[in-house]
């Protein structure tokens, strides 16, 4: 057909999807650039083999051959760029060997090549998510977010929240709150993720009175947000403010969606306290939200304690009939 085109997105998708990329793939690719006269292209690919290759094996998992395949590069000349170098990196971090990936970081300089916003965010996830505590790590997750933005790499939400959740792990909550404030100040928006990795470490308080700074910075926040909030409380089964704070979503035209009282629902359930969870469910029909099949199998577990079969019966029977009630009127 002589469409090396096609090959190449076809090539493109399988390193995507994580898929093997064999010699005879890579074979057919390069005869077709040839018989395209396309040397040029030819020779680019050639180059771009072993990156190709390293990136592949990071995907798949295999970190101990691709940082053999990098270091064998290294000693024959071969130059990487910034993604090989980058991939390499967050293979190596997720694989918890920290020191191979610093190492590779400080030789970076001397191929030529600069640290981009994905270096150093993969960097600093590795010192934060393997023990911040330990050797000084959290020291050197901050000195690279000074690096960064010394070298005016913006810093973005992914790099605070990986210093907020290694803080928060090792109960540094002054730290973790004074690394948000600097996050807020600088404009950039904090994520359910950064509010999971306070309330996550039981902090949801202070979670809490993270969200009033948002908004007193102007930013507006969601029911994505607040569902982080709940989930927290409820995880510290502090019921009482988890209702005050769907009160709150209401006051302020956020409305809580069905996972909200899900989470309310599936935790009093796990608390033993039926009545509370049946009042939620009531209140979120009241509402005109109907609850789903994970709710209903939440509620069947929880009532399959229950003395009085009958009762369990005419209950559910009941929230079926409402929910029913609610998709004709829908």
């Amino acid at each position: 057909m002589g469409r090396v085109d096609i090959g190449f997105c076809v090539l493109g998708q399988s390193l995507r999807e994580g898929c093997g990329v064999d010699t005879i793939m890579f074979g057919s690719l390069i005869r077709g650039l040839c018989t395209g006269k396309q040397m040029r292209d030819a020779a680019k690919v050639l180059a771009k083999l072993p990156f190709i290759l390293i990136h592949g094996l990071c995907k798949k998992g295999k970190i101990a051959v691709a940082m053999k395949m990098y270091e064998e590069m290294a000693a024959k000349g071969v130059m990487p760029d910034v993604n090989c170098c980058s991939i390499l990196i967050d293979g190596l971090c997720k694989n918890g060997d920290i020191v191979a990936a610093q190492k590779v970081f400080e030789q970076m300089p001397s191929f030529g090549v600069v640290a981009n916003l994905y270096t150093y965010n993969s960097l600093i996830d590795g010192f934060c998510s393997h023990g911040c505590c330990k050797e000084g790590h959290f020291l050197r997750a901050s000195e690279l977010l000074q690096e960064m933005i010394n070298r005016r790499v913006a810093p973005n939400v992914h790099t605070y929240t990986c210093l907020i959740h290694g803080l928060s792990a090792i109960c540094e909550w002054k730290c973790a709150i004074r690394v948000f404030r600097e996050m807020v100040n600088q404009g950039i928006s904090p994520n359910v993720v950064t509010f999971n990795a306070l309330c996550k470490y039981r902090q949801t308080c202070e979670a809490e009175k993270l969200v009033c700074l948002m908004e007193e910075n102007g930013e507006k926040p969601d029911v994505i947000t607040y569902t982080a909030l709940l989930q927290g409380y409820v995880l510290e089964s502090h019921f009482s403010k988890a209702t005050e704070l769907l009160e709150t979503m209401a006051s302020k035209r956020i409305e809580p969606d069905q996972h909200c009282y899900g989470i309310l629902i599936n935790g009093y359930c796990k608390n033993g306290k039926i009545n509370e969870a049946l009042r939620m469910v009531d209140k979120m029909m009241h509402r005109g939200l109907k609850p789903d099949e994970v709710i209903f199998d939440i509620l069947l577990n929880a009532l399959s304690n229950c003395k009085n079969p009958d009762e369990v019966k005419q209950i559910i029977s009941e929230i079926g009939d409402r929910r029913n009630h609610l998709e004709i009127k829908k």
